[in-house]
């Protein structure tokens, strides 16, 4: 199993981040550089989007910051009083040893168990610093049932995994709803609405001040149990130039509001999902065939499975049959094929219903 290289990065901005990510992802898949695990926090005060919402305001209100994850789920707190967690592998299962009952082997470890697994340092270094933390499913990490932490997930083209969470520290989800208020007052993005009977923090369950440098240790120190062997070092300065030449090229490419552009996308259907709610928007060519179409909101997916199932949907007519065709072969077969995943819809037939407009 390879060793597990951890960084913290107690002040790393926004942009530097993703392009951090973005640098890891490539060089971790290619072995050049062994596992991480980044555990970070973030200067100014920031609202985190995923990959897939969609976004067309100010890039900053009222000291309020908008960044987007290259990963998919729901919109979560950033910046002060959040830590952050990314951990980068070559593939999903790198870092998991197999299990011993030949039926149950990490190859066919199923993308809705991908976070049950990765999770589980988070919980174990909560569980040190005593608090009792849960993962009852889907993207929440709960004390009590009350929220105190999201996770979520992605797998690029190579198949390198970048699975990560945002740990409420001494800022949580109820603050999260009035900065959303203030940074988002047309209701675009989705978020339920939260209080202290819903969401908590690590200050608040401990009744005490932790530093970045406790909490950090405490969930490497999780991660160490639960996956093995671990290496604590700096980040390089190779790595930290990269971390600012990429993201400043996708800070650049609009990557904020990229998902809005496109052509007229003028039919649309939007479900309850999940984790908030799922839009499918579709465009029609004269002879009633799909020009383009656009999935957005709140689901996790592997983005390379996304561009292909909005290619696939091209050319087709928009009706249940072909939209579920289209939907089948991009991520049907998960048993012998799971490289490709869809969380946040629950059965696959409410994904084809979405797209055809049939609710």
């Amino acid at each position: 199993m390879p060793e597990l290289d951890v960084i913290f990065a107690p002040a790393l901005a926004p942009d530097d981040l993703i392009g951090l990510e973005l640098h890891f992802l490539d060089a971790i898949a290619t072995r050049q550089t062994p596992p991480v695990l980044l555990i970070y926090a973030s200067p100014g005060r920031s609202i985190s989007i995923g990959r897939y919402h969609l976004f067309c305001g100010a890039p900053e209100r009222d000291g309020i910051n908008v960044i987007r994850r290259l990963t998919g789920g729901r919109v979560v707190g950033a910046g002060i009083g959040w830590l952050g967690l990314a951990l980068i592998a070559p593939t999903r299962t790198a870092l998991l040893t197999e299990d011993p009952a030949p039926v149950k082997k990490v190859k066919k470890l199923q993308p809705e168990q991908v976070m049950n697994r990765y999770a589980r340092g988070i919980l174990t270094g909560m569980r040190a610093l005593g608090i009792d933390c849960f993962y009852p499913g889907r993207d929440a990490i709960t004390f009590q049932q009350r929220e105190i932490a999201m996770c979520t997930f992605e797998t690029d083209a190579s198949g390198a995994m970048l699975f990560e969470a945002a740990i409420a520290h001494n800022r949580g989800m109820e603050e999260l709803v009035h900065d959303l208020e203030r940074i988002d007052p047309d209701g675009a993005l989705s978020c339920r609405m939260y209080d202290a009977a819903s969401a908590t923090k690590v200050v608040r369950e401990l009744a005490r001040d932790v530093s970045f440098d406790a909490l950090a240790a405490a969930i490497a120190s999780g991660y160490r149990s639960s996956l093995g062997q671990t290496r604590r070092r700096e980040l390089t300065a190779i790595e930290s130039a990269q971390a600012q030449h990429r993201g400043d090229a996708l800070a650049n490419s609009n990557w904020l509001h990229r998902p809005v552009a496109g052509p007229s996308l003028k039919l649309r259907n939007q479900i309850a999902s999940q984790l908030g709610a799922i839009e499918a928007a579709v465009a029609l060519k004269a002879d009633g065939t799909i020009e383009a179409a656009r999935l957005s909101g709140d689901f996790i997916a592997n983005s390379p499975a996304i561009a292909e199932l909005e290619s696939e949907l091209r050319g087709r007519p928009l009706d249940l049959a072909s939209v579920s065709h289209a939907v089948a072969k991009t991520f049907g077969d998960n048993e012998n094929n799971n490289s490709n995943f869809f969380l946040g819809a629950g059965e696959l037939s409410n994904l084809v219903r979405l797209i055809a407009g049939v609710n």
